[in-house]
């Protein structure tokens, strides 16, 4: 057998292999008599039909196909075998690039064969620089009035009904209305889309902005008129975009009475014993919630001119790996907020596919910092603690609570996780960064790297423990 290696694009490693026909006439022979012995034909008895009627049975091409799976298995095995130096580099398996149905058509038991493959390896990095970088991050100052906010949310939520008759709406009030959609171009009513004794919260957060707007100040028996356009995500979806007018007559007013912001008020929503505890409690969360702000901003200013110096193929492998990670990430947290039923429906093979597209750049973002991260780290010989590692790996086993999990895959991905953080803190500290002004910045584009949605600050859990969080 003669191997010629080559190097191609997409950080891949190409095999030219000539195969003597000594090899493939083996197998045919080897093959065929398997099939003699074990093959029924009709008119004998196992293993007794002449190896021609077997042969006409089984049929040429099947025959050729199966000989050849079996020779380009082998020698495939064999040249990577040889080549020590690519096979402990290398990631997935072989990628046949010879056409399978030309190989069939030209191929002869006992003549030499010839066939191209290629195989992913890790990918060759080079970074012209990674240190004494100068960015700038935004730094996030914090807003000490979102406690006030996550106070009145709680407030809100533990408030008393109580009817209002004597003032108009206002912001907060919870009223009942019957609630008419009609087409502005023919007047006709969607009856669809419309609702008696609706109840709806005045708040622009719970309902079409323009409706609460329009509402507010309004009486009891009052008809209130609203020119809009059908929104997006709203029943029935058909109406979506339509020119519409919404008549409202308000039926009832009632109105919150919030709970004092006092110690029983914070003992009864969390586990602090005065209101001033947990108004720390709070403020220390908006404080760290700043910093940690300031600090991805940091990172990721690094990161942008980290990358910048970075050059690499990368292989389809990794990507592909990458992609499937971040589908998956997606996929599971969908499923854990839709009916199963649902999701399977959902989940079909089209839009698995339209989710790994969308997903390729971020995938490609994702990579490319991780290459150049382990880079850093491979050039100042960063090493984790193992005591650390040891004990993320238990706090995480212990919070997955999965016996399905492989502990020695998991401590791998924390040891690489922990490597990069102290990549991470290597590059600031041999940087220079200044904190500039947030929103001065140009924005980021909005990826698909995370589809949790971020935490309302008026819902924020005070306690874990408590009933109301």
């Amino acid at each position: 057998m003669k191997v010629t290696l080559e190097k191609l694009p997409a950080s891949q490693i190409g095999f030219d292999i000539q195969v003597e026909g000594a090899k493939s006439q083996a197998i045919y022979d080897r093959i065929v008599k398997d099939l003699t012995r074990t093959m029924q034909v009709p008119g004998f008895r196992k293993g007794k039909a002449p190896t021609q009627l077997v042969l006409r049975q089984v049929g040429t091409a099947r025959l050729k196909v199966n000989v050849l799976e079996e020779l380009l298995e082998k020698t495939l095995n064999e040249a990577l075998a040889e080549n020590k130096e690519v096979k402990e580099k290398a990631l997935g398996g072989f990628q046949l690039i010879t056409d399978m149905e030309t190989l069939v058509l030209g191929f002869t038991p006992g003549q030499d064969v010839s066939f191209k493959a290629a195989i992913d390896v890790e990918p060759e990095v080079i970074l012209n620089k990674y240190q004494g970088f100068s960015v700038q991050a935004e730094e996030i100052k914090p807003d000490l009035t979102e406690v006030d906010r996550t106070l009145n949310g709680f407030q809100v939520r533990k408030a008393t009904i109580v009817p209002i008759e004597d003032r108009p709406i206002a912001l907060d009030d919870v009223v009942t209305v019957d609630l008419k959609v009609l087409d502005r171009a023919t007047g006709e009513e969607l009856e669809e889309a419309g609702e008696e004794d609706f109840q709806l919260d005045v708040d622009e957060k719970a309902f079409i902005p323009e409706v609460v707007k329009a509402i507010i100040g309004a009486a009891i028996d009052d008809v209130i008129e609203v020119e809009s356009v059908f929104p997006q995500d709203y029943y029935p979806e058909e109406y979506v975009g339509k020119e519409i007018k919404y008549v409202v007559t308000i039926k009832s007013i009632k109105g919150r009475e919030l709970p004092a912001l006092d110690d029983e008020f914070a003992q009864s929503i969390s586990d602090k014993q005065t209101i001033a505890e947990l108004r720390e409690l709070l403020e220390k969360r908006v404080i760290d919630e700043a910093e940690s702000k300031t600090q991805a901003n940091k990172e990721r200013a690094l990161l942008e001119a980290l990358t910048a110096e970075l050059e690499v193929d990368l292989p389809v492998t990794l990507l592909q790996q990458e992609l499937d990670f971040l589908v998956r990430q997606q996929a599971n947290y969908l499923q854990e907020r839709i009916d199963p039923a649902m999701a399977k429906q959902l989940f079909t093979k089209e839009l698995v596919e339209e989710m790994r597209r969308l997903n390729q750049p971020e995938a490609v973002n994702r990579l490319r910092r991780k290459v150049a991260l382990d880079k850093v780290a491979e050039q100042e010989n960063i090493t984790i603690d193992e005591a650390e590692l040891k004990e993320r790996v238990a706090n995480t086993l212990e919070m997955i609570n999965d016996p399905n999990i492989d502990p020695a895959r998991l401590a791998s991905l924390i040891r690489e996780e922990m490597r990069a953080e102290i990549a991470v803190e290597w590059l600031i500290e041999h940087s220079e960064i200044e904190l500039v002004e947030a929103g001065s910045l140009k924005p980021e584009p909005e990826t698909l790297e995370s589809i949790s949605p971020e935490t309302d600050a008026d819902v924020v859990t005070v306690d874990a423990t408590s009933e109301e969080a």
